[in-house]
């Protein structure tokens, strides 16, 4: 199998991060159904899982992920701050912090224990 590329995992990592920060501005109204249904802790939790795996994925460093953990929380936190400024219809939510951060840690969990065996020989 071949490698696959740094900038790759650090491309799909940024474009999924602005899609989270995207449906993250939107007002409830105009989130897809789907959104609606789904628990807002799952969503929070993939959300940040899928950031973390391929911000990790793209890491240089094998001892520690500590880069993109930190570039995933802030952008958890930032969003859940700008939420009420910025969307109507949407809030602050300290759940959806622990949703965020429980998400990267498992996303980075998976890039470190599986996704570099997988993805990198």
């Amino acid at each position: 199998m071949p490698k696959i590329p740094r900038w790759f995992w650090l491309t799909s990592g940024t474009l999924w991060c602005l899609v989270v920060i995207y449906f993250s501005l939107l007002t409830p109204s105009q989130l897809p159904d789907l959104f609606v249904t789904l628990q807002d802790a799952v969503l929070h939790f993939v959300a940040y899982s899928v950031a973390a795996f391929l911000l990790t994925m793209g890491s240089r460093s094998p001892r520690g992920p500590w880069k993109p953990a930190l570039v995933s929380f802030t952008i958890g936190v930032g969003l859940e701050y700008a939420q009420p400024i910025l969307a109507v219809g949407r809030h602050f939510s300290y759940s959806d912090m622990v949703a965020n951060t429980f998400g990267l840690i498992f996303g980075m969990f998976l890039a470190l224990r599986f996704g570099k065996r997988i993805f990198i020989p």
